[in-house]
């Protein structure tokens, strides 16, 4: 379960950093909804396999999130249940923000519903899709933030992988909540630290995915921690009073 949950991570950051850092940095200009466009339908394909490799992303989060929770709810039921449930969430609220990426191209290739707006105003509602996107993105890096540091709580406090990996990824976390929430409450303090707080999850998340992936958990701690019994419950009965 371990070296399944690693694969579909490493799977996630790959097609991750190829829609996210590679396809948006190449077509996207920043401040320029037109060239933007021109962007998009000049590389359409780029573009579609980019949407591709980002819903790919999504679906491995699914088993992954399962799986770890499947292995570390005997460390702590509610903090592995809190985890699994922040990282559903977010991987729902970005597969609902994938209909904003799929706006631009789709005015791109027809835009004739769109009726009498002109060239620049579609132009601009495509611009306005791609900037809604990322607001959705950045709300979901609060829920991925708040399960990653909770993972890496997990992790240190089993023993099942390294500690430092684990401390590696709830700073990854930690980054990813702060991005996200001062996105909402400070944008502009968040646009001085904007990239360099990102720096750190590259570290987290991938140190992670590939100990899983390649070597998987220490069995005979994750045993001790399965094996161990459940306290008994004791209901206490008092004796019936004679009459």
């Amino acid at each position: 379960m371990a070296r399944v949950a690693g694969v579909c991570a490493l799977i996630g950051i790959v097609t991750g950093a190829f829609d996210i850092g590679y396809v948006r940095n190449t077509l996207f200009v920043a401040g320029d909804a037109t060239a933007t466009a021109r962007n998009i339908l000049a590389h359409e394909t780029l573009f579609r396999a980019g949407v591709g490799a980002h819903l790919v992303l999504l679906l491995c989060n699914i088993p992954a999130e399962i799986l770890f929770f499947l292995l570390f709810r005997r460390v702590n039921l509610a903090v592995a249940a809190v985890a699994m449930a922040c990282g559903l969430i977010g991987t729902a609220i970005e597969s609902l923000d994938m209909l904003n990426a799929i706006v631009p191209l789709q005015l791109a290739v027809d835009a004739h519903p769109m009726g009498t707006f002109t060239p620049q105003q579609i132009e601009s509602t495509s611009y306005l899709a791609l900037q809604l996107q990322n607001a959705g993105l950045l709300i979901s890096f609060i829920f991925y933030g708040l399960d990653e540091m909770l993972g890496g709580f997990l992790i240190v406090r089993s023993g099942f992988i390294p500690r430092v990996i684990g401390a590696l990824l709830a700073i990854a976390g930690c980054c990813y909540f702060t991005h996200g929430f001062l996105s909402v409450i400070a944008p502009a303090l968040d646009a001085r630290l904007y990239p360099y707080i990102l720096y750190p999850c590259l570290p987290g998340e991938g140190s992670t995915a590939l100990w899983m992936a390649t070597i998987g958990l220490n069995v005979a701690r994750w045993s001790a921690w399965r094996d161990v019994p459940r306290p008994a419950i004791v209901v206490p009965i008092r004796a019936a009073s004679p009459r």
